[in-house]
């Protein structure tokens, strides 16, 4: 199936449909389903069940029985709850140790993957399907693919292909796995390579390993003497995530009643045989699938070597190893097909059922492009690699990047520092970027904001483990990917010590009881270079200059580690690459959102940029700070009240529709009128710009509504944050301000959104949410269909 980008919709552009046979196929295994329905609910205790039918059953026995019948079926009532009771109590014990455990375990969980690097390698198999990757980028002998290394089970599938392959990966161990499938390329013969890789003859391995070892790096050479040494058993189940597949497949599986998925693959059953099977056992294996994820999956993560991110990607949907069994047991055939399962339930892989590079027609092929040098290993992150790349007299071009499953990994920074720096590596005209995640939408900004085509949902990948593959061109992405972190600062800032956090931070506390013997009177009279408008008369003008004035020069490092989401805003926001730019910062105070960006980004991006706030104080913080960055001639301080502009103010600011970002940063929440403030946005906003906001927010993401206790639990906390943060005059925002306001009345549609905890200085029992919500304008796609009707009327009339 193919379909556009959701930020692609949002710019009005058209989903493509997918061809008639991937619509046919996609629809054959929509309707085929493991177990009574589509839909998967979590399980829930039954609570007082048996009770509840015993009731049911006897209701007419209590009403109209003899007296005798009515004791008894009392008796047998009390039973019933009696068993309930006890029932329920010991699930709860149960469930509240195992929550106890899950809670541990995820505060860990990065910390054991972490340490298996290194050690040895997390991957025995690359558990992605190459031919998705490979129908979706046609690669030729003209192609140079960077990627990531994993097992080299997809490495060598493009290498038959022809491609040039730079495979990058930060665990050696990986790449000791790869070097050593390279030298047996080299030195070995078909049959020989296919018994030691795919029939796991180690036997053979060890007689050969003295011809293959010249073709290994000093590191790779140790470690597979030291492995061999101490009595190497095979591939398939070696490393953390082979080891995990043998004690699922083969111990696990044995245990729990499903021996026989491995008794059908080993009689080579043929696909309806098996399916049949699997529907057979579809009791079974839903209970299977639901015990794998409430208990089994957070724990195993590490070892299939998932960090705790990616698995979060997942936790918006009901039944996600359910809805994996059912992919991979009815829509794959996995005796002659899908080598990922085949290969780990039988512990070896079969003439017919294997990778491409274990198939003897490709391996003459492929022997030929190894000796042509076509792969090229380097240890570190990709992120390293292109850097280093630049670094060259000649710049190496990459015309694909497949990145794997590895965004998910990745933060928003993350995310977007890669793609900048890969960017000007990538062929202009040919150069695209493939990449597949646990979740179901493009996940990052960076992502969301290119103009990408799904190639598959999960329906074609033979792992079923994934919910989306993508690819984006150069040539069509609208927006250049840019890194924004320079470092902290542009220029060291001075110390600030835990004395002037406490210092700070009583100001802050005591402002509520003291304002009323502060002054606030505006300073603008003082300030040159700024564009000021009338606030005498403004009484929320003089509150803050009343509550800045005494933090303005400690506002900055004592904000720093409060205002959480101000960096994630700055990766979201999209920067155009067709032309320069025009960006309002509304309550930009001291203007440190521009440090986010390097000076010279600045300047080749932005035509003009304008810091406006009500606090002269601050501003005039922001003025020294762009005299420093000599950026003086394309930045314009305004000092207004945004939401109720005067003529003067209204002459500082771009005209209406011409505002390529409007942002609010830490601000909106402080605004009184916050309806107005973002009708004032969308007035000022160009018809194909972005409104982007980083604040604290009311409530995070529903990921509890399932779970009533954790649900009240999180409301009570969060009203907690709401009234202490409202006694500073800081009103947390709602989701129904941005669907109102923004959405229903302006049509800005949210494109990136993101809510997460973040502590307050000094305070550490507070965590407020804090979030980015970024939307964009959308098209009138009506309009478009309507010109495509007048120019092709036959069209309309068939």
């Amino acid at each position: 199936m193919v379909e556009k980008n959701s930020a692609s919709h949002v710019n009005g552009g058209k989903a493509n449909g997918a061809t008639a046979a991937s619509s046919t196929a996609t629809t054959a295994s929509s309707s085929m389903r493991l177990g009574k329905g589509a839909v998967r609910r979590r399980r829930r205790t039954m609570g007082l069940h048996r009770s509840k039918n015993f009731l049911q059953r006897q209701r007419a026995r209590l009403n109209s029985g003899s007296k005798r019948e009515k004791a008894l079926s009392l008796l047998q009532l009390l039973f019933y709850v009696g068993v309930d009771i006890l029932t329920a109590s010991v699930t709860a014990t149960i469930w509240f140790f195992a929550g106890i455990f899950l809670w541990f375990f995820s505060h860990i969980h990065d910390a054991i993957l972490s340490r298996i690097v290194g050690f040895h390698y997390l991957y025995n198999v690359s558990w992605e399907d190459p031919r998705v990757d490979r129908e979706a980028l046609n690669l030729t002998e003209d192609d140079h693919v960077i990627t990531i290394a994993s097992a080299c089970d997809n490495v060598l599938d493009f290498i038959i292909d022809g491609a040039r392959v730079t495979a990058v990966d930060l665990n050696e161990c990986q790449l000791a796995l790869c070097e050593l499938k390279k030298a047996a390329i080299l030195e070995l013969g078909f049959e020989d390579f296919f018994a030691i890789f795919a029939e796991q003859d180690i036997k053979l391995l060890k007689a050969k390993f003295a011809h293959l070892k010249r073709h290994l790096g000093p590191h790779s050479l140790r470690f597979w003497e030291r492995t061999l040494r101490r009595g190497f058993g095979g591939f398939m189940y070696s490393g953390s995530s082979g080891w995990l597949a043998f004690m699922l497949f083969r111990v696990l599986f044995p245990v729990i009643g499903m021996g026989w998925v491995r008794k059908a693959l080993l009689d080579g059953v043929d696909q309806a045989t098996f399916r049949r099977k699997a529907q057979q056992h579809a009791k079974r294996l839903e209970f299977i699938a639901w015990v794998a994820d409430s208990v089994l999956v957070p724990i195993c993560a590490p070892l299939a070597g998932v960090p705790a991110a990616q698995l979060g990607l997942g936790d918006h949907r009901e039944g996600n190893v359910h809805t994996i069994m059912e992919r991979v047991f009815l829509h794959t055939d996995v005796v002659n097909d899908n080598y990922f399962f085949l290969g780990y339930i039988l512990g070896k892989y079969t003439r017919t059922c294997c990778p491409r590079y274990l198939k003897e027609e490709h391996f003459g092929k492929l022997k030929r492009y190894i000796r042509q040098n076509r792969l090229d290993l380097y240890h570190g992150t990709l992120a390293d690699r292109y850097r280093d790349d630049m670094r060259q007299v000649v710049p190496p071009t990459y015309t694909a990047a497949i990145m794997l499953d590895h965004l998910d990994w990745m933060d928003d920074a993350g995310v977007n520092e890669e793609l900048a720096l890969l960017w000007p590596l990538l062929d202009d005209d040919r150069g695209r970027i493939l990449w597949r995640s646990f979740s179901d939408t493009p996940h990052r900004a960076a992502l969301k904001w290119m103009d990408s085509t799904r190639v598959d949902d999960g329906s074609r990948d033979r792992t079923g483990m994934y919910w989306g593959v993508w690819v984006a061109e150069k040539k069509t992405c609208g927006v250049h990917p840019e890194d924004i972190t320079p470092g902290l600062f542009w220029s060291p800032q001075p110390p600030f010590s835990l004395v002037d956090q406490l210092l700070t931070g009583l100001r802050i506390v005591s402002f509520p009881v003291l304002q009323a013997f502060r002054s606030g009177m505006s300073k603008a009279q003082c300030l040159s270079g700024v564009a000021a408008d009338d606030l005498s008369r403004n009484r929320h003008a003089h509150k803050i200059e009343a509550f800045y004035q005494s933090q303005a020069k400690a506002y900055d490092a004592f904000r720093e580690n409060f205002l959480h989401a101000r960096k994630a805003l700055a990766t979201s926001l999209p920067l155009k690459s067709d032309e320069k730019l025009v960006w309002i910062d509304v309550g930009a105070g001291t203007a440190r959102n521009l440090e986010f960006f390097p000076v010279d980004t600045l300047r080749r991006r932005f035509a003009k940029i304008y810091i406006l706030d009500i606090s002269a104080s601050l501003l005039n913080v922001a003025r020294h700070r762009i005299e420093r960055a000599g950026l003086s001639d394309i930045v314009e301080l305004v000092l207004a009240d945004f939401t109720d502009l005067s003529e003067a103010g209204q002459q500082a600011l771009p005209k209406p529709g011409t505002a390529h970002l409007v942002t609010f940063s830490y601000s909106l929440s402080m605004i009184p009128n916050k309806t107005a403030a973002l009708q004032q946005a969308a007035r000022l906003l160009h018809p194909d710009g972005a409104i982007g906001v980083a604040d604290f927010f009311q409530a995070g993401p529903a990921h509890h509504q399932h779970k009533p206790v954790s649900r009240m639990l999180s409301r009570l906390y969060d009203l907690g944050c709401k009234l202490w943060f409202r006694q500073d005059g800081v009103h947390l925002l709602s989701d129904h301000l941005f669907d109102t306001v923004l959405e229903r009345d302006n049509g800005v549609l949210a494109v990136c959104t993101e809510r997460f905890r973040g502590q307050v200085p000094l305070i550490p029992v507070l965590r407020p949410w804090h979030g980015v919500w970024v939307g964009k304008r959308a098209q009138d796609d009506a309009e478009e269909e309507d010109g495509d009707d007048e120019e092709q009327p036959s069209t309309s009339q068939e």
